[in-house]
């Protein structure tokens, strides 16, 4: 068999997921170069990952980072190490091919910690949003009337207004035209709901102004997504939702800088894999920062563990340098320098931002 064939039996052993769902993701989703297979000492396949390649909006410009989808070992080989190794193999690939970091959505919650010893630590975070059956989603403030479902299925239209969204987002893993297009067939599988909204523009016409994707857990609707260009629009899409699903409590994931409330809860994880990569576009983007960070990185010490000196927008190694540093730490705790909440950035002195993540098939 091929290695699509033997990735493609192991996710059929292990993952509950439909055969629709499978098909998707093999004949759409997946990629030859990004699957990653290990075998037993007697050749039978043991281990699978689909290393895959995304954009991240960063700084205000686009750095390649990779997403650890679909990791699984056959129940036969657990307890051998051998998702360890796939793990470790993944991360030099990673660095290798040229990406700034690693990402991944834990499928448990044991499971941050398995990951934690390989450089991982949670950087996503959303905003747990809670509303009854009765929430209308209305704040008084806008004129509902102007808002209308959109029925059509131009793909043009709904990835221009997809892509618009996502773009005006500080930090997120973006999504293709091809990824646009499996998230929503994802959605149909599922049987959930994916609404868009528009408003009428007195000189363009119909403007799709907002979005949503939804899906049935036990008694509860999970918003697992909400893009618009103001809080009227997101509303809209809300109330759309609410229409299809009169008398069901919503639970929306919302971006973890929302300020209307809700729980910030874990998401997902990040493992920096190449530091100067990561410095580069936050130098860029502030020219004025100065500062010296030595990083320790056990995994990828020639890469990665050296002094960084950050000034007039550019980043250079210079391990000779002995003076005052700004931050002296480990690949792991950069990362939380590196993504945290503007809170932070401003108590210890470094643009931090609060990364998104969303949408990923998981």
């Amino acid at each position: 068999m091929s290695k699509k064939d033997d990735i493609q039996k192991i996710y059929r052993e292990v993952f509950n997921d439909s055969p629709e769902y499978i098909k998707m993701l093999f004949d759409v989703i997946y990629n030859d170069r990004e699957g990653m297979l290990l075998t037993s000492p007697d050749g039978q396949p043991a281990s699978i990952m689909l290393l895959r390649r995304f954009d991240m909006k960063f700084h205000d410009t686009k750095v390649p980072v990779a997403y650890i989808h679909g990791a699984a070992t056959r129940r036969s080989q657990r307890g051998k190490g051998f998702m360890s190794r796939l793990i470790v193999d993944g991360l030099r690939e990673a660095a290798a091919r040229g990406d700034m970091m690693v990402t991944l959505i834990p499928a448990s919650n044991a499971l941050y910690y398995f990951y934690a010893q390989y450089g991982f630590t949670t950087v996503f975070y959303m905003k747990e949003q809670r509303f009854t059956s009765l929430h209308s989603f209305t704040d008084g403030e806008e004129d509902p009337g102007a808002y209308h479902p959109v029925t059509d299925t131009d793909h043009d239209r709904l990835w221009e207004a997809f892509n618009r969204f996502q773009l005006s987002r500080q930090c997120y893993i973006l999504h293709t035209r091809e990824d646009f297009r499996a998230i929503i067939e994802d959605n149909r599988i599922d049987g959930g709901n994916f609404v868009v909204m528009a408003r009428d523009d007195e000189d363009l016409g119909p403007r799709i102004v907002s979005m949503a994707w939804a899906v049935k857990r036990n008694d509860l609707l999970v918003v697992t997504d909400l893009m618009g260009e103001d809080r009227p629009a997101r509303l809209a899409a809300l109330r759309q939702l609410r229409a299809l699903n009169p008398e069901m409590p919503f639970l929306l994931y919302a971006p973890p800088t929302d300020r209307t409330g809700g729980r910030l809860m874990p998401r997902g994880m990040g493992r920096i894999v190449n530091v100067l990569e990561c410095l580069r576009p936050i130098a860029a983007a502030n020219p004025d920062l100065r500062l010296k960070i030595r990083v320790t990185d056990d995994f990828f010490p020639a890469l990665n563990s050296h002094t960084f000196i950050m000034e007039k927008g550019q980043v250079r190694i210079d391990d000779s340098y002995s003076g005052r540093l700004d931050f002296d730490v480990t690949v792991d705790v950069l990362a939380s320098v590196v993504f945290n909440s503007a809170a932070t950035a401003d108590i210890i002195g470094f643009p931090s931002v609060r990364p998104m993540i969303s949408l990923m098939l998981d």
